[in-house]
């Protein structure tokens, strides 16, 4: 008796086992398939402006890239949209035209790092790293720093600070980065863009197809809504708490 009690038992672990894996699966696939916001902040960064004014960024990591960045930009001209590129050091060096382009068309260049460090163990030398590199092909020193992944400590915010950038996290991410599908990309920023929001995009690091098929269909989305797309810097100046 007391044996049979033991395998029961353990068929009910075993059971209650493969019932919990199944629904973290399936809770793990509806939540990447929810669009719902993803604000990354924390105290002392910037990820959203305070204003009534239907207006956000667009903003894009991880770049410059030979084959998806020149895409983008095509389309943000044909939208006559204005954007900022969050470059790495790496990239910038090896793609200083690219650079250039963005600032002829009139983007804003970001700091993204140096080699996208998640731990950003070279902090300050990596973001000197990336701003000589932007310096070298464009004449401009970048002012927005964005840690990978969105990261950032309290001592590594305030030597940011010290280095002369501001921290620029986001409030609505369009997680591009899963590749979720052209429909969910367009769904995850217009269904949750507000005023004063600042989207995550990335036009580098791994092939960004579906962001750049997404990108046309969220820039007519949010136009037909009312949004004035602008640059960081643009939206940062309409900041109510800042004037």
């Amino acid at each position: 008796m007391r044996l049979r009690i033991l395998i029961i038992s353990r068929r009910k672990l075993v059971l209650t086992f493969l019932f919990l894996l199944t629904l973290g699966g399936f809770l793990t696939m509806a939540q990447g398939s929810m669009t719902v916001p993803s604000i990354v902040k924390a105290p002392g960064t910037y990820y959203m402006t305070n204003t009534q004014e239907k207006i956000a960024a667009l903003t894009f990591d991880d770049g410059p890239d030979p084959i998806d960045t020149p895409a983008v930009l095509d389309i943000l001209k044909e939208k006559d949209v204005r954007a900022t590129f969050f470059v790495l050091g790496k990239a910038a060096q090896t793609y200083p035209f690219l650079l250039k382009r963005l600032i002829k068309e009139g983007h804003e260049i970001g700091n993204h790092g140096y080699s996208h460090d998640y731990q950003q163990r070279r902090l300050v030398e990596e973001m000197n790293q990336t701003d000589q590199a932007v310096f070298a092909a464009t004449g401009y020193h970048t002012y927005f720093y964005r840690p990978p992944g969105g990261f950032v400590s309290k001592s590594q915010l305030e030597t940011t600070k010290r280095n002369g950038h501001v921290v620029a996290l986001w409030s609505v991410d369009s997680k591009d980065w899963r590749n979720p599908g052209v429909k969910q990309i367009t769904d995850n920023v217009v269904k949750n863009v507000f005023p004063g929001s600042i989207i995550l995009m990335h036009d580098g690091g791994y092939r960004r197809t579906q962001t750049v098929k997404s990108l046309g269909p969220i820039i007519d989305a949010l136009k037909a809504r009312g949004y004035r797309l602008v640059t960081l810097s643009e939206l940062r100046m309409l900041d109510a708490e800042t004037k």
